[in-house]
């Protein structure tokens, strides 16, 4: 009440008079039914000795008439004090309402802003979980980070170290490798020295040989060729009139067993003398099977050629 009192002082105070004036008349005890009364006025008593009429009839009428007046003028004024009264009660159950719908706006309004307040709290709460979980999940990451950060890291160091082995063991395998390259390089020099040492001995040897077997085969020929020669010569008849002094070389086929490829005789470089030529053609078919080498040696002897010099 002194809550309301405090918020509306002006409409409290009217109300009160408004209240103080209908207890007054209450009191007073207003009739509004009652007939005015004859208003006696007190007026000065004229002595006089004839009384006009019609005067005095005047006076009456127009005591009568501002009687009247004054009745009107009450009745006007009672009347502009009840509708003044009627509207205050107006004015006053019309602030009454206001002060009531006031009330229940300011109510709504508490429980408005109560409701904003719960529902601002409750964001505030839920903007606090969110950040304390933003926050939780941020430290996590940053966790998470730093523990990455730290695996980096060590896994940077190991690599380094690894590298720094590698590049360690890498010039170590080089310097091997370049060391075994030079005692390689020394080695091939060497095996070359004594490869070209050996091939140079291997070629005086195969030289060697080669003339040794040369000089046995030359003079393997030379002793087959002279059997050969000697063996024509015993069966060479010398032709009537033939000079002395003469010679031919005969080219001859043979097989291994010295016999001659029919047909193959034949004198590359004549004597000069046809009946010559012709007598040591036959006296070399008469030798059939000539004396030959066996074995590989017998090669060179397929086709032979010699001198044929019955003086030798």
């Amino acid at each position: 009440m002194l809550d309301l009192i405090r918020r509306n002082p002006l409409a409290f105070i009217l109300s009160a008079a408004v209240h103080v004036v209908v207890v007054g008349l209450m009191v007073v005890g207003v009739d509004w039914r009652e007939k005015p009364q004859k208003v006696v006025t007190q007026v000065d008593v004229v002595q006089a000795r004839v009384v006009d009429e019609s005067r005095l009839q005047s006076e009456i009428n127009k005591q009568k008439k501002l009687q009247q007046q004054k009745k009107d003028r009450e009745k006007q004024r009672l009347a502009a004090l009840k509708k003044k009264q009627d509207a205050e009660k107006k004015r006053l159950a019309d602030l009454e309402k206001q002060r009531k719908q006031r009330e229940k706006d300011e109510k709504q309004k508490k429980i408005e802003a109560k409701k904003k307040a719960e529902a601002e709290k409750k964001r505030i709460a839920e903007l606090e979980k969110k950040r304390k979980a933003e926050e939780k999940k941020a430290k996590v990451a940053e966790k998470k980070r730093k523990e990455l950060e730290a695996k980096k890291v060590a896994e940077e160091k190991k690599r380094k170290q690894a590298e720094a082995k590698r590049i360690a063991e890498e010039k170590k395998r080089k310097a091997e490798e370049k060391k075994r390259k030079e005692a390689e390089k020394k080695r091939l020099a060497e095996e070359k020295k004594r490869k070209a040492e050996k091939a140079e001995r291997e070629a005086r040897e195969r030289q060697l040989a080669e003339q040794l077997a040369a000089e046995a085969s030359a003079r393997e020929r030379s002793s087959a060729v002279a059997a050969i020669t000697q063996k024509i010569q015993r069966n060479w008849l010398r032709p009537i009139g033939s000079a002395e002094g003469l010679k031919c070389t005969v080219r001859v086929r043979l097989i291994p067993t010295g016999d001659i490829v029919p047909g193959s005789v034949a004198i590359i470089k004549s004597s000069g003398n046809g009946a010559f030529d012709r007598s040591v053609e036959q006296a070399i078919y008469k030798a059939e099977p000539l004396p030959v080498p066996k074995g590989p040696a017998f090669e060179q002897f397929r086709s032979i050629d010699f001198v044929f010099d019955p003086v030798d």
